[in-house]
């Protein structure tokens, strides 16, 4: 999707998660909802894809073909494998729960890229829990100030960066990567603009944002399911 200014090309996901993390390596308020947000940005490369239909909010898979990429052809194969009729929150659902989300390979394909290193963190001397910290710091800095462009209207919309805006807002992402830019609250306005996709809608605008709902539905669930 980007390629950063010494060459470094990122995929859709791979950016999704680069976005979610802090400087300092943690996914902090994003860490519950990410994995339901990139489970959607695969849904829409899916479709983007041919490898997937989407009419409202129903999910047919019409080619089994494998793309190449471990993460997309894992969510592919476990799509396929359904017996029943899927609509998007449960596709993102069963893209989660069923083992088709490999969320860790974004990680590693980062790490290999010289863009994150996975430390050990310890707390309270018995608890451990990894954490990526950023060592390359600019890439993610590029990646921001492109997309604030965007949203500012000096450049055009694509539908990935719309798509990249409605994950980035229903997991919490938005203060995290644009609250130290110039006229924040301006720019979070507008994202929330972009994001309500007012009629009239073109179809792939309709589509991200019946995903956008789905990811919204999917995690709602999933609190649900925690503190019950």
């Amino acid at each position: 999707m980007e390629k950063a200014e010494n060459n470094v090309d990122l995929s859709f996901l791979e950016t999704i998660v680069l976005l979610a993390l802090s400087d300092k390596g943690w996914f902090g308020n994003s860490e519950q909802r990410i994995k339901f947000g990139l489970a959607g940005a695969v849904l829409f490369e899916l479709e983007q894809s041919g490898r997937i239909e989407i009419n409202g909010i129903l999910v047919r898979v019409v080619k089994t073909e494998e793309t190449g990429d471990k993460v997309i052809d894992s969510a592919l194969e476990v799509l396929g494998k359904s017996k029943k009729e899927l609509t998007l929150k449960k596709a993102i659902q069963r893209i989660v729960y069923k083992s088709g989300l490999k969320w860790k390979s974004l990680l590693k394909n980062l790490i290999k890229k010289n863009i994150l290193v996975k430390e050990d963190y310890r707390f309270l001397l018995i608890f451990f829990q990894d954490k990526y910290p950023l060592v390359n710091v600019q890439i993610k800095k590029q990646i921001v100030a492109n997309l604030y462009s965007k949203v500012m209207g000096e450049q055009e919309l694509s539908a990935v960066d719309m798509m990249l805006m409605a994950v980035m807002r229903t997991c919490r992402m938005i203060d995290k990567n644009f609250l130290l830019q110039e006229h924040f609250l301006k720019v979070r306005i507008k994202i929330k603009e972009i994001t309500e996709f007012k009629e009239p809608l073109t179809e792939t605008s309709q589509k991200i944002k019946d995903i956008q709902e789905a990811i919204r539905l999917a995690i709602m669930s999933s609190n649900v399911s925690i503190h019950n």
